[in-house]
């Protein structure tokens, strides 16, 4: 979907900042491990987790850090999916907001399977290659990026959109997060292909820049 999220190429965002902490207050080290306790059960899958944070307010959006667009999504899915409903949360924050200390309201529990889980999914490597078609494209292939633009999830940014570039690498059938994020898992053949920055931004671009993308076969058709 072309929403705010997509900010991959647009001007007047400034440079992104040079930071490597992790958190920056604790509520944030929280949310992180929320999102992992839901995913280690498996409440959702990332695809649909990003899904979830692109349907956010746009202004909203904008205005909020990075974890605080992990909650929202955290939320959003939670209550779709029926783990919560709206008025717990209202509730829950009703609690939170009038309470003299905040962090005694909220509960504890012990859950020593839950932890294992969550190791678990910590120490093993995420894999989303599949068996699937056939490449249609080899490396050095000339290609062009489709300009569509599609209602639900779509891991194809707009700034490449229309544009020319060459297969550079083939990866194999690997899930499509454009049908991941709504529940159906689909293989495609992945490529990673590469753009020179005068296509994507101009013939004032430095000649030898090159942009590399990863992107699923139907994203692209023969240039």
């Amino acid at each position: 979907m072309d929403g705010v999220h997509d900010m991959g190429g647009m001007h007047g965002f400034g440079p992104v900042p040079d930071d490597d902490a992790q958190f920056h207050a604790e509520w944030e080290r929280v949310v992180y491990g929320m999102d992992k306790i839901a995913k280690a059960r498996g409440a959702f899958n990332i695809d649909e987790k990003r899904h979830a944070i692109e349907r956010m307010d746009p202004a909203d959006y904008l205005g909020s850090v990075y974890f605080e667009r992990w909650l929202d999504g955290l939320e959003r899915l939670l209550t779709e999916k029926g783990y919560v409903t709206e008025a717990e949360l209202a509730a829950a924050r009703e609690r939170i907001d009038g309470a003299a200390d905040p962090d005694a309201v909220v509960p504890e529990r012990e859950d020593e399977e839950l932890v294992r889980a969550v190791r678990e999914a910590f120490a093993t490597d995420s894999d989303f290659e599949r068996d699937g078609p056939e490449p249609s494209f080899d490396a050095g292939d000339r290609i062009v990026v489709r300009n569509d633009h599609p209602e639900g999830h779509t891991r194809c940014p707009r700034y490449v959109r229309r544009a020319e570039g060459e297969v550079v690498s083939v990866h194999g059938a690997h899930v499509l997060p454009d049908a991941s994020a709504h529940g159906e898992e689909r293989a495609e053949p992945l490529y990673t292909v590469g753009f020179t920055a005068a296509e994507l931004w101009g013939p004032d671009r430095e000649a030898d820049d090159t942009v590399h993308v990863d992107l699923w076969e139907s994203y692209l058709e023969e240039s």
